[in-house]
This record gives structure tokens, sequence and C-alpha cells, in this order.
């Protein structure tokens, strides 16, 4: 180094470590300066060395680059670091991202907001700024720090938009709290539609591979592959009971699996009719092919009743409903809600129903009366195929929505329990009453498209937690995804896996801002006036005053 800079001192061996990375990082050793002839006491032709008097490409030859740094002090110092280059990694091929999720953190407010303006500055003043890199490289690159935030964008414009929210204030960041109750809802049959979740599928890597792993363990129980019924050509089966249960839940299951490996699981569960089976798989009270199995076998049990039956949201109270339904003994509550209820029964008693009924009704397209008499041929065979099934006591509070109560280690694992659910009428409000007792911060529905979240904050409005959907119909899958955990972050400052969510994209690290630390001018504080015998001590902030004995 001592050509090229001059004497270093202590910088010497660290200059010259940066020097060898650099030749490394460009492939070129540049030239020691002003050599005129090397030192005569050294035979470098008996020698593999040669000194390098001009810039020389450093080639690749049987193995990677490796260089030497020497550091000789004069106080003794003898050091010899070996630098080898890393192996060479080709980049796979890159997933396109319909979303980005970014997270800034800082150790106060102040630094998070010069921290964000810094990102959207970046964002805004390179242009080849891949948003996928940078986005894993701040996520994953930064520790976490007391206070934090994180913003979701397409692109590098709508990453720097909301990014400029944050530094101007418009957008709030929190401060890291501690323990919250986090709650999934999980859907039941009729969220489904065609092509749910497709996008998922091609942009993030755990949730193909749970979908995937249910595709072949539903394989034995459906005759069509489970990814032609969601995406392919047999799209249009979805609407039969018999597909649309396995479809729903396997979609449930690789979200479930896709949220745990970005570092957010529930405390406490509950599901509508079908979501329940999900939500007991959730609370490890099934295991994943049994659920699967069971889904399937429940779907082809419910999809062989008698097909002249239908179903109706009355829009009223429990108490007004009840007494409406003594002239209509044909219609059954399908279902508590809130302050809507859902009526099953035969297609004409439905039909009489909403035309004399004085409250507003909404039908609804299903292919089966659901949850009245037609299904009660259903019950013993799917008791049945539950008792042959390993059932176990929940893992975390789970709602009961046959009772309304907490699911216990005897109702979890009763296998009537689960075969009356599908006959007897869904007592979801009374449920989320008792969920409501765990005082959740954040309530997520799982499912293909919100349909719970709605009867949710009717019951749920004390205290106000924050409502968060997976997917939603209408809304591309990724986008949608980001901004529930977006949601998620700021409203708990818990922590996601950042680096779970950027694996398997092949994301790179590259550039991004600095943190802004606070830095403070010191100033030394005035210097005492020294005594005769005050001695200077380079340990002390003040001279130090000797006393004798006699003092």
């Amino acid at each position: 180094m001592k050509s090229n800079i001059g004497h270093l001192e202590p910088a010497a061996g660290l200059a010259g470590l940066v020097k060898v990375l650099l030749a490394m990082e460009h492939g070129v050793v540049p030239g020691s300066l002003h050599v005129r002839r090397p030192n005569d006491h050294i035979r470098f032709e008996d020698s593999p060395f040669f000194l390098v008097d001009r810039a020389w490409v450093w080639g690749r030859e049987e193995g990677p680059r490796r260089g030497a740094v020497s550091a000789f002090g004069m106080g003794g110092v003898n050091a010899h670091v070996i630098v080898e280059e890393p192996p060479r990694v080709e980049r796979g091929a890159v997933p396109v991202q319909d979303s980005h999720l970014v997270r800034v953190t800082g150790a106060d407010e102040r630094a998070v907001r010069e921290l964000a303006a810094a990102y959207a500055d970046h964002l805004t003043a390179v242009p080849d700024a891949d948003p996928g890199d940078f986005a894993r490289t701040v996520n994953t690159g930064r520790a976490a720090q007391r206070w934090t935030t994180a913003v979701h964008g397409t692109g590098r414009a709508e990453l720097a938009a909301r990014l400029t929210e944050i530094a101007d204030g418009t957008s709030q960041p929190v401060r890291s709290a501690g323990r919250h109750v986090t709650a999934f809802l999980y859907t039941g049959q009729g969220s489904q539609y065609a092509g749910m979740a497709r996008r998922l599928l091609t942009t993030e890597p755990h949730f193909r591979a749970a979908l995937h792993e249910c595709a072949d363990l539903l394989a034995p129980h459906l005759d069509v592959p489970l990814l032609d019924l969601l995406h392919g050509d047999a799209r249009h089966l979805l609407d039969e009971t018999r597909y649309a249960q396995p479809a729903v839940v396997s979609v449930e299951v690789a979200l479930t699996r896709l949220l745990a490996e970005a570092g957010v699981r529930p405390d406490t569960v509950a599901g509508h009719s079908l979501g329940e089976l999900t939500a007991a798989w959730a609370a490890g009270v099934l295991a994943l092919p049994d659920l699967l199995r069971l889904t399937a076998v429940r779907g082809a049990l419910m999809q062989g009743r008698s097909t002249d039956g239908t179903m109706a949201v009355v829009h009223t109270g429990t108490a007004t409903l009840t007494e409406a339904l003594r002239n209509h003994p044909g219609v059954e509550i399908a279902a508590y809600n809130g302050r809507t209820h859902t009526v099953t029964g035969p297609e004409q008693d439905i039909a009489r129903f909403c035309e004399e009924s004085p409250y507003r009704t909404q039908r609804l397209t299903v292919s089966h009366a659901f949850h009245s008499a037609a299904m009660e041929p259903a019950v013993p065979p799917f008791a049945e195929a539950v008792a042959g099934t390993a059932l176990r006591a929940p893992e975390l509070p789970f709602a009961d929505t046959l009772t309304g109560d907490w699911h216990t280690a005897a109702t979890a694992t009763d296998p009537q329990r689960w075969a009356d659910a599908i006959r007897r009428p869904v007592r979801f409000a009374q449920a989320l009453s008792t969920l409501a007792g765990e005082g959740p911060h954040v309530v997520w529905e799982i499912g293909p498209h919100p349909q719970l979240l709605p009867m949710a904050r009717t019951v749920l409005a004390e205290p106000h937690p924050v409502w968060v959907p997976t997917l939603h119909r209408e809304r591309n899958d990724q986008v949608q995804l980001h901004a529930a955990l977006a949601a998620h972050h700021r409203a708990t400052g818990a922590e996601l896996d950042w680096a779970a969510l950027h694996a398997g994209k092949n994301q790179r690290t590259t550039t991004a801002p600095t943190y802004p630390f606070a830095r403070q001018e010191l100033t030394a504080p005035p210097a005492r006036r020294a005594t005769a015998n005050a001695v200077s001590h380079p340990l002390f902030d003040r001279p130090y005053e000797h006393r004798s004995e006699a003092e």
C-alpha cells in the first residue's frame, strides 16, 4: 500500500485488505507505482512470484482467486491473512413479483422517518433499482429496532410514495409491543371461485409447496386433480360441493402455511361450517392427511343428498326470525351470524318465506340446503369416517360453533360432534363472543374471499381489533397478502420472518441507504485549574491532585 497511498501506520493492514477485495471484485491487480527494478536481494526468477509493476488481469485458472495480506508493525505486529473469493453462484430464474413489502425500523421515530425518506429518495433516484432486491436487502440486512412500520407497493413508484407518507408524518410508525393476540377465522363453502389464489402459486414458494402437498394428499380421494380444479380445465366443477370443499380447505391450508413461514401464527381459531375442519387442523386436532381425507368424504356425502333445497340470508335478529319461522315449518335456521342469519330448506319453502318475510332477504347460490333435514343421511357415515381418525385435544383456544363455547378435549375428539355439525346450525355469533374473551388485537380471515369479517365486526366491536382478509376475489393475490402482512406488522409491531418471505425468490443483496445515526458533537468539560502538585492522567477527564499522607 505504500506506493499507492504512503505510510498508513496502524491502518496499513486494513487498507491492504480493502485493496485485495477490490482487486477480486474487478479482476485486476493494480500495479505498484514507481517501480524501476525489483530488489536485488530477492531471487524472483527462482520462485513462482513476480512483481506487479503495471495493472495485471487477475484470471481464474484451476481454482478461485486467493490473495494474501501481510501486516508487520514496529510494535511487533505480525499478521498474515489469506482471502478467498466465494463460490460463483449463478442467479436462477427470478419469479415475477406483483408486490413488494418493505420494513422501516429505527431506534426512535426520527430515525424511522429519516430512513423512510432516504429509501424513497433512493428508489426514485436510481432508475434501474430492482424493488425486489432492494426489499430483500433492507428487510433482511438491517436489525430490528424499537420503532417499526412496513409498506407495500407494486413497484418503485408506489413504494416511494408510501415511504414518503412515513417520512412526512402521514403514516405513523409503531413501537414494538409485547404479547399480542392473533385470531384466525376460517371461511366455509361459498367463498370459492375459479382461479382463486393463482397468483400466489406463481409468486410465493411457500404457498406453492403447501398447495402441491395438498394436491398429492388429495389424489387418492378425488377423481379430478386439485390444481385442475383450481386453475385448470376443471374449474367449472368448483360449483359442486364434492370439489368445492377440498379446494377451499386446500387454499386455507396453504395460506396458513405461508403465514406461519412469515412469522404469523394464530393464538386462537374459529371456523364457519366447513372452515371449522381447517380450524381443527390449525389447532392441532387433525393431521393434514386426515383433514384432507375427511374434507373429501364430507363433500362427497353432502353432494349425494337431495338437490331440491336452497338457502337465504335474512337481515334480522334471532328472536324476530324465530317468531317469523313459526309460520314456515319447512324452513330452518342454518347459521346464527349476528345481525344476519342464514335459513335453509326446500326450494319452495324458502321462496315462500322470502316473499312473505317483512325483513330483507338475499337468496344464496348453493346446490343444497346445508344444515337442514336434507343432510340427515350424511351424518352416520361421516361419524364413521371420523371415528377411524386420530383426533387430539386442541393445542390452542378453539371456538366450537356447534355450542358457541370453547372446544374441550372431549368435544374436539368426539366423532359424533363433527358429524352433527353437518346437520345442526352454525352458532358463529356465539363462538365469536367466546373468542372475544381472548381480546384479539388482529383478526385474520383465512380463505379465498372475505365472508366472515363483516359478521365478526358486528360481534367483536370492543376492543377494536384490526380486520385482515388474506385474499379478495377482485384483487391481486400477492398485493392483498402484502397489504395484510403490512397491516399486521403495523398493528402489533411484531417482527415478521423477513428472510422466509424472500426465500426461494432469487433476490440479491444490493445497495441501500445507511442508517441515520443520531450523531452528537461531544465537547470536553472545562479543565480545572491544576494545583502545584497536580498530576495529569490520560484516563481521567480532570487533573489528578496528589496528596501526601500528611495531608
